[in-house]
């Protein structure tokens, strides 16, 4: 095992003290229960789940992501289930997708052997068929051709391929939460675009989305990962730069004003819980304590994996905590 894959295990058997819940910022119970039962090989409670989201496209992603992370140990099983079955064949794809980005490991390219490499893309070619097949027997779904995108980016297909696919998803949804996450991907300065285009690309969208809606958030997305891509081209700490970043006033603003247009027409979402990270740390390193304060303040121990709280630290559970403990409460 490589040295930094023994201290990323490390800092993740550390990071359990902190005695928050990463991967959570999410509100579905039934979902929920269902990975529990996923993760141990039972794969019907988790496909009735999937069939029983078709009409709601945000619970439908959100299911479909989150099952595809539980069941990459049973891709096997999967195949054997899914036949024409349009939900179990999306199911699949996004579990297959999820199987090759966990044997590529998180480690930077440079640290990944080539035989790894070999297998993440024999894996990861194998999701694209029944994503296209689940895409092609239900036309008006947009969740495989939003698994679609996260296909293409690791499998480099390009940005004209990509750009195609986001056309093809937001025929179908226009303010899919998931396919806006993916979409700044796309177009940060890392894969496909640029520190302009991304927040150009944000920009919009939070003007579009409707009062309420948690893809406002992301605006505070496309500013970390321009704030991101900062840390490390000079001898400031990574608090430090996060701080000069969010606490510049042309950032600010038009982050506070996104992020009262969400608060204030808030609905049930099962994103809401991501949007309320995403804001409440963006006004919480731009000095905004009071607002990020009231966005956190509710939530609890449930958090992102990482983003937007790995931000400098190999523990973002620990560096919740601290916000937290900042804001009075801890």
């Amino acid at each position: 095992m490589s040295l930094i894959r023994v201290i990323t295990a490390a800092a993740e058997l550390l990071d359990k003290t902190s005695r928050m819940r990463p991967g959570r910022s999410w509100d579905d119970p039934a979902l929920e229960q269902a990975l529990r039962q996923v993760r141990a090989g039972r794969l019907e409670p988790g496909l009735e789940l999937v069939r029983q989201a078709r009409d709601d496209h945000e619970v439908r992603a959100l299911r479909v992501e989150q099952l595809g992370i539980a069941a990459r140990a049973h891709t096997e099983a999967l195949l054997r289930l899914a036949g024409d079955d349009p939900d179990a064949l999306l199911w699949l794809g996004a579990a297959r997708i999820q199987q090759a980005w966990a044997i590529r490991g998180g480690s930077y390219a440079a640290y990944v052997g080539d035989q790894r490499f070999a297998r993440f893309h024999e894996v990861l070619a194998d999701a694209a068929v029944p994503l296209r097949q689940a895409a092609e027997a239900r036309p008006d779904d947009p969740v495989p051709w939003e698994r679609l995108q996260w296909h293409a980016l690791g499998a480099q297909a390009g940005r004209q391929e990509l750009d195609r696919l986001w056309a093809e998803l937001t025929a179908r949804a226009p303010h899919l939460y998931l396919g806006h996450y993916t979409r700044v991907q796309v177009l940060c300065g890392k894969w496909y675009g640029s520190d302009d285009e991304v927040l150009a690309f944000a920009r919009r969208a939070a003007d579009a989305a409707p009062p309420g809606d948690p893809v406002t958030a992301t605006l505070a997305l496309a500013h970390f990962e321009v704030a991101w891509g900062r840390i490390g081209e000079s001898e400031r700490t990574a608090r430090e730069i996060l701080e000069g970043y969010f606490g510049d006033p042309e950032v600010a603003r038009p982050l506070v004003a996104a992020s009262d247009k969400w608060r204030e027409g808030a609905r049930p979402h099962p994103r809401a819980l991501d949007a309320a990270h995403l804001f409440g740390a963006a006004l919480y390193h731009g000095g905004h304590l009071t607002g990020a304060q009231r966005l956190l303040e509710d939530l609890g121990r449930r958090m992102p994996e990482n983003q937007p709280w790995a931000v400098g630290s190999l523990l973002p559970g620990r560096h919740y905590a601290r916000v937290r403990r900042d804001l009075g409460l801890a």
